[in-house]
């Protein structure tokens, strides 16, 4: 590259123009962020009680990984779609959008045999 094309790529309006985006974003994603946290935080008291993730928190998780996603691909330059509030909102279409496999209670341990076994053996 020579000093004539630097100077261009410098005075270049739109490449501002995408650095103040990116620093709007830089926010947004600091914000969306400590939402996230209080997002896990809440999600992870409520499996705690009932034994199961709450299907709101869990869509909602999802619409703000979407956004999260959204907002890194543009930062990082690998898209050049603003993301919400300058394009619509991307919701997911359906739960599994983001969230592959259903939340599945993990089962009890298999009892092995000799535990499966009563105790037939006796003392006297």
């Amino acid at each position: 590259m020579d000093k004539q094309e630097i100077k261009n790529n410098i005075t270049n309006a739109n490449q501002w123009t995408r650095i103040l985006y990116m620093l709007l974003f830089g926010v947004i994603l600091y914000l969306v962020m400590m939402v996230l946290c209080v997002v896990v935080v809440v999600q992870a008291v409520f499996a705690l009680l009932t034994g199961n993730p709450n299907n709101e928190i869990r869509r909602f998780s999802g619409d703000l990984v979407r956004y999260l996603r959204e907002i890194a691909a543009f930062l990082t330059y690998t898209d050049e779609t603003k993301p919400y509030p300058f394009q619509a909102w991307q919701a997911a279409e359906s739960e599994g959008d983001i969230i592959d496999a259903e939340y599945e209670t993990p089962a009890s341990e298999p009892v092995s045999e000799d535990e499966a076994k009563p105790d037939t053996k006796s003392d006297v």
